[in-house]
């Protein structure tokens, strides 16, 4: 709101000549500090978002895994034999799984890396040209000459106009970051799901062979 508020400000100092006296009543902090905290916000969500994928695709799966490899180890006290001498092809399938989730996560995580630097390319964009901004609007306060006051805020309105609409476009850099984020997982967690559907399948054969082979010694 203080944005628009601005926008509508400047605009009417630009119309009508009065920019000194006009412009400062622009609340430059205030606009300043709400673009600041818009981009904060969205990059937020998208580090949330970042962070779920991350559990969906990897530490679900591979809890799933744990599990099977549990229920095995789990056997262990009934007979260590049966369970030891399937030790190498249980150590084979997680192995497998983890080479499988790596390839998985390989692409996701080097698109997940770009889009982090886009949004940081965004953000410093909208933390360091405020600042400029700011300090342009303390160096003309702090003018006693009535020519240099008018001139400096002459040119703190040229320079907040494109602040704010070079924000904007960050701040929808931002945004756009962070709606590539389930499509850029999507595939990565259909993979790595995949794969250890697949470590499962083979951890439960091995199980049950294990099994067998307790009863027989039973």
């Amino acid at each position: 709101m203080k944005v628009l508020i601005a926008i509508i400000i400047i605009c009417v100092a630009n119309v009508t000549g009065a920019t000194q006296v006009v412009l400062k009543n622009v609340n430059y902090e205030g606009i300043v500090d709400d673009l600041i905290k818009e981009a904060q916000e969205i990059t937020i969500r998208t580090a949330n978002a970042l962070q779920l994928q991350y559990k969906i695709i990897v530490v679900e799966p591979t809890n799933q895994v744990d599990s099977a490899v549990q229920s095995i180890e789990d056997r262990r006290e009934e007979s260590p034999k049966c369970v030891e001498v399937k030790d190498p092809d249980v150590q084979i399938v997680v192995t497998s799984l983890h080479d499988e989730i790596n390839v998985c996560g390989a692409i996701a995580a080097k698109t997940s890396a770009g889009i982090m630097n886009d949004i940081n390319a965004a953000t410093q964009q909208i933390v360091f040209d405020g600042y400029d901004v700011l300090k342009l609007y303390q160096k003309c306060k702090n003018y006693k000459n009535s020519i240099l006051k008018s001139s400096c805020y002459a040119k703190l309105s040229v320079k907040v106009t494109l602040y704010i609409k070079n924000s904007r476009r960050s701040i929808n850099t931002i945004k756009g970051a962070n709606h590539r984020v389930p499509a850029v997982f999507s595939e990565a967690d259909e993979c790595t799901h995949k794969a250890a559907d697949l470590a499962i399948t083979e951890l439960d054969d091995i199980h049950t062979e294990i099994v067998s082979c307790i009863n027989e010694n039973k």
